[in-house]
């Protein structure tokens, strides 16, 4: 072979052990990665094995079988006893899903919470946010906002809502009522002699001459109890309500010209019996326990009705008239009303565009003659719609209301000046009792809701996407980033440690360690099989730079011989 052949194959083997050096170095470095790879998927398995799950076991029978989620916590079942697990962070603030939060929206609560409990209306839009975010069906809003809002749930009791309310007008609600559906009516016993009894002279007044000669109970013309026809009779609140009532009483006859006799009268229709019946059977009929706005619109209307016929508030005070203006007249709170017959009863038909007392003065000026007649007479149907549109005044909000009483005066309470809740109104409607019972399925799903409504109003809300994800929430548990809001038995709720709570048990994640073990057999095999594929090359690649190391010492001894020999050549 010739130098410069040798040459050029000397080189050729140097770059083919070289790259043989390099590829061989390579495989080396994979292999100390694939041993890296083989710690970690042990580490991992290893740490798999320690692997822990939250579990309820709500029975306490050592079911594994149901992990701890949000769903579970904030869906009324068996399984949670149908009280709210509820989380909530460090300040305190209940955890929502995106759904709860679109409803917490929806009711207007903002996140830092409103710092106490808030009216049924709040409630029922809370629910409907429910539905509009497709926590619940609307069928089902339907029904949990007919059933009456639970304020104490998680509030200091336990104990699930059992009443059913339902929205009614006026027109359903005395129907429903008078048939006896609702609850027990209790109608008032009319008795005449008893009445006259009761306008007995006025002590306030010893001069005064309060001789009452008749006191009739009447519906628009027609005398339903009277004296000397039908003393006694019966009547409910639905009668007063549907028909055009009204107590009339006559005081007899006036011993001079210019005296009043309606005096003691006046103040002897306001202490009847018959307002406190009244004012009791309204109550009863509106038949909502437990809101405390309700409860607070019937002690308003309540108040604002008894101040209504207040004899020092509610009554017009005539002042006396001669006979040129009138033998036979009488004034409604400052209004002429035009001429009366002589027996009085006639004029106590004609105040039902009035609310109040009618004071009636006949001021003849034959007084001996026997032909004055003074009296006094009240419309209970307008008193009964006054009490009713009081209720819906305190319900809508005093200011904001379509209803209101026009009591500034009494020259100014007539009917047409207020807007009074009428027999055939459609606008508004009562939340009224429908029963009252056992738990049921619907009322432990609305008492379930009601906790977590309650608990977002009086703490606050903070939205968390991922806490429908078990794993994640599991995690957040576990390591204390999230706390569990449990109700006592004290009936309230405290934030604590998961561990707490015995119904929370923390078991050997089996699925985890059977799926890490699966995963640490597969990639142990992966990395074994390419461990031995790299060996192999290694090997191959060991023995050819040996054969190429053998060739190269001699090709590079074949080269150093030519040189000698053409050193000698020249030299001889």
């Amino acid at each position: 072979m010739g130098l410069s052949a040798s040459q050029a194959r000397l080189l050729t083997i140097t770059a083919r052990k070289s790259d043989c050096e390099y590829q061989s170095m390579r495989y080396s470095h994979q292999k100390l990665s694939l041993s890296r790879n083989m710690t970690d998927i042990s580490n991992e398995y290893q740490n798999a094995l320690d692997a822990t799950k939250l579990v309820y076991d709500f029975y306490g029978t050592g079911d594994k079988t149901n992990p701890l989620s949000y769903n579970l916590m904030m869906t009324p079942s068996e399984l949670n006893g149908y009280l709210p697990l509820m989380l909530s962070d460090n300040s305190g603030k209940i955890i929502l899903n995106a759904k709860y939060a679109a409803a917490a929206k929806a009711a207007g609560i903002p996140q830092e919470g409103l710092g106490c409990l808030p009216s049924s209306g709040t409630r029922d839009a809370f629910i409907q946010g429910m539905a509009a975010s497709g926590l619940i069906s609307q069928d089902a809003a339907d029904l949990y906002t007919g059933i009456q809002y639970s304020q104490t749930i998680g509030n200091g009791s336990t104990d699930l809502a059992t009443v059913t309310t339902e929205k009614m007008t006026l027109k359903e609600l005395l129907d429903r009522y008078s048939s006896g559906e609702l609850c027990d009516v209790t109608e008032y016993g009319w008795d005449s002699t008893t009445m006259i009894n009761a306008f007995s002279k006025d002590p306030a007044n010893a001069n005064a001459n309060n001789h009452i000669d008749y006191v009739d109970l009447m519906n628009g013309t027609q005398t339903i109890a009277d004296r000397d026809n039908e003393p006694q009779a019966s009547v409910s609140i639905a009668d007063i309500l549907e028909g055009n009532y009204s107590i009339c009483v006559g005081t007899g006859l006036g011993v001079k010209e210019d005296e009043r006799n309606n005096g003691g009268a006046v103040r002897a229709v306001a202490n009847l019996d018959i307002w406190d019946w009244m004012f009791e059977e309204l109550a009863n009929m509106l038949g909502v326990t437990g809101d405390s706005k309700v409860q607070s619109a019937i002690a308003y209307a309540t108040s604002m009705t008894q101040n209504l016929i207040n004899p020092n508030n509610g009554f017009y005070k005539y002042e006396g008239r001669t006979k040129e203006e009138g033998d036979h007249f009488h004034r409604v709170n400052g209004c002429m009303l035009g001429q009366a017959h002589q027996d009085g009863r006639e004029w106590g038909t004609n105040n039902a565009d009035f609310i109040g007392v009618v004071e009636f003065s006949n001021k003849h000026i034959d007084v001996g003659k026997g032909k004055r007649r003074d009296g006094v007479s009240i419309n209970l149907t307008n008193i009964a719609k006054v009490f009713l549109t009081y209720f819906a005044e305190a319900i809508e909000g005093i200011g904001e209301s379509r209803y209101h009483v026009n009591n500034d005066s009494p020259s100014n309470r007539r009917v047409k000046d207020s807007v009074l809740m009428d027999i055939n109104d459609q606008h508004f409607t009562f939340d009224i009792m429908v029963n009252e019972g056992v738990n049921t399925d619907q009322t432990l799903n609305s008492g379930f809701y009601d906790g977590i409504f309650n608990q977002i109003c009086i703490n606050g809300w903070r939205e968390n996407i991922n806490i429908d994800d078990s794993d994640y929430m599991q995690e957040m548990l576990k390591t204390g980033k999230l706390l569990l809001n449990t109700c006592s038995d004290d009936g309230y709720y405290y934030a604590t440690n998961y561990a707490t709570n015995t119904y929370i048990r923390e078991i050997s994640d089996e699925d985890m360690v059977a799926k890490a073990e699966a995963k640490y057999n597969t990639e142990k095999q992966k990395i074994e099989h390419k461990e031995q594929t790299l060996d192999l090359k290694m090997k191959n690649l060991d023995t050819e730079i040996s054969s190429l190391t053998t060739e190269y010492d001699t090709v590079k001894s074949l080269i150093s011989k030519n040189i000698e020999k053409g050193f000698k050549r020249y030299d001889a």
